[in-house]
């Protein structure tokens, strides 16, 4: 019993029509008929009661086609699934949770090496269908299947147009009275100030809480508040002026985390590798 002669039988059962099996089939009429004789002849049984063009199922037809079929059209539908992972492999599921102004240039570049690739983009801290995060952590942080990217300094962004930009270093008690903008509660910058002003027994004006760093940006460089302002991830602004904190402590990491898998696409592993060495470069000056 050949596999070929199960798939023209099912065909042939489909359309109870000889004819229109072999069109679907994109083959000779009688390469159809003579693998069903064929298959009959070994099984020693009828599949199809014939009156003229038109195919009728027996019953033992009909247990054969409930047996085999599920196996046959799997096996049908195998090329297209293995094609789909194909393309799948060229798919990158980036969770970009920090650092978002330092990611278009590295895509950009990636993908000029790799024109294929799909990248697929959120920012959820919670997600976990991800094949590459950046994330940022408090420092001392460390990650089983994470590499450390940078370890960036933070300093207090102003507008270019306020007083304080005359100003390289401050300490928190020349910006008591300045209103602060800050990101919400529960992110990692959020918590660092929290921490650092405790420890310090500063307390700030707090006029805005937002989660967007697109947006504090916009609001400290229109002059509405102050704000922490990661050295490297949150990228420089002609209208935005940064300033050195006296105290101690004011620092944070940014991770490249990866699912480990032994399915890894090497697309995903190649990506991770390359944003690795461009932050190398960029801590470097590069």
């Amino acid at each position: 019993m050949e596999l070929y002669q199960l798939k023209y039988f099912l065909y042939a059962s489909k359309y109870e029509n000889i004819s229109k099996a072999a069109q679907e089939l994109r083959v000779a009429q009688p390469s159809v008929s003579k693998a069903i004789q064929a298959l009959e002849k070994e099984l020693q049984v009828e599949l199809f009661e014939r009156n003229g063009k038109r195919l009728k199922l027996t019953y033992t037809g009909r247990v054969l086609r409930e047996k085999v079929s599920q196996v046959i059209w799997k096996l049908d539908e195998l090329p297209d699934e293995l094609g789909n992972l194909g393309r799948e492999a060229h798919i990158i599921k980036l969770n970009a949770v920090s650092a978002v102004t330092l990611l278009p240039p590295i895509i950009e570049k990636f993908k000029k090496e790799e024109p294929d690739v799909k990248f697929i983009i959120t920012d959820q801290r919670e997600k976990t269908d991800w094949d590459v995060c950046i994330c940022s952590a408090e420092p001392d942080t460390t990650y089983t299947y994470g590499v450390e990217l940078l370890k960036e300094r933070v300093f207090l962004g102003v507008s270019k147009e306020s007083k304080l930009s005359e100003k390289r270093m401050v300490s928190l008690e020349d910006v008591r009275n300045e209103n602060f903008i800050l990101l919400p509660r529960g992110t990692v910058l959020r918590k660092l100030a929290d921490v650092r002003f405790r420890e310090n027994h500063f307390l700030p004006k707090i006029s805005m809480e937002c989660d967007s760093t697109h947006l504090v940006s916009q609001l400290v460089s229109g002059g509405m508040g102050i704000t922490l302002w990661p050295e490297y991830s949150w990228g420089k602004r002609a209208d935005v002026h940064l300033m050195g904190i006296r105290e101690t402590g004011f620092y944070r990491s940014i991770f490249l985390l990866q699912q480990r898998s032994s399915e890894t696409a090497p697309i995903v592993r190649k990506f991770a590798e390359y944003v690795e060495d461009y932050m190398k470069q960029l801590k470097s000056g590069g």
